[in-house]
């Protein structure tokens, strides 16, 4: 069976990419990126051991056995246009931290880790056991009424691959269902210099562009029981980089291999 990027952490919908300028998300590079080789999105066919460690270290920041109540739960935190949700490298207190769930909590052998100071995420992808994706995912659950906003916009760093442009994807969650919807959209990263070796690429998404998904499918509205995205429940974000894009279809902004990306900010508009 192949592995997906779902994971329960579930991330196609048009999304917005550019470098300092702010582009819409129904702008986004993704229709004129050009489709690499096939033989790169497979290069490596043989298994590896699975590594049972990595399994609970990644696995037990998202699950308990002994679940208590949390944020999420509560009384909800109102988010206004211009607020920051997240920035790293600051002084500032943030209210979650981001920690990578990859492939391996479904078997598969691909590896990251990521700074919650600086939000400096890197590893290895790869596409042994089946697998091909690596992210990062917020924790624990947090409580935002962001209806009084149009969009979200993350700024990134790219480090590795610099030369080419990858396709990555950001998840929302309006519920704490594990295994639950994702309203996600696709956005591909800048590839113009703008600090020594490295690319920023500033995605603003609007929320009228996300698409709700599961294991890496599109849901339709039947599926997902005609319920809209609820802005006003926000309980997760997460950031993925998948060999898969939808319906089994694979990402033709993909590389394998050593990747590093920084997540510099999260913000509303």
């Amino acid at each position: 069976m192949k592995k997906n990027d779902s994971v329960g952490i579930t991330s196609r919908s048009l999304s917005s990419s550019s470098c300092w300028s702010s582009k819409s998300a129904s702008k986004s590079k993704s229709t004129t990126s050009t489709t690499r080789p096939s033989v790169v999105l497979f290069a490596e066919k043989k298994n590896r051991p699975w590594n049972v460690l990595q399994f609970v270290q990644q696995s037990s920041k998202f699950v308990t056995l002994f679940p208590t109540s949390n944020s999420a739960n509560g009384s909800s935190k109102t988010i206004v246009k211009g607020d920051i949700l997240w920035k790293g490298g600051s002084s500032r207190s943030n209210d979650f931290e981001f920690s990578p769930l990859d492939d391996v909590v479904m078997g598969g052998a691909s590896y990251s880790t990521c700074d919650k100071g600086t939000g400096k995420w890197k590893g290895t992808v790869t596409d042994a056991n089946n697998g091909g994706f690596v992210g990062i995912r917020s924790t624990p659950y947090i409580n935002y009424d962001l209806s009084a906003c149009t969009g979200i916009e993350w700024i990134v760093l790219t480090k590795k691959p610099i030369d080419d442009t990858i396709r990555l994807k950001i998840v929302v969650q309006d519920t704490t269902d594990f295994n639950g919807v994702g309203w996600t959209t696709s956005v591909d990263t800048n590839t113009k210099l703008t600090q020594p070796n490295s690319c920023m690429s500033t995605f603003k998404i609007p929320f009228t562009t996300l698409k709700p998904t599961r294991f890496a499918k599109i849901l339709t509205e039947t599926e997902n029981n005609n319920k809209p995205f609820n802005s006003s429940s926000i309980k997760a974000f997460q950031m993925t980089y998948s060999k898969f894009e939808y319906y089994g279809n694979l990402n033709p902004q993909f590389q394998l291999g050593d990747f590093e990306i920084q997540l510099l900010s999260i913000s509303t508009y």
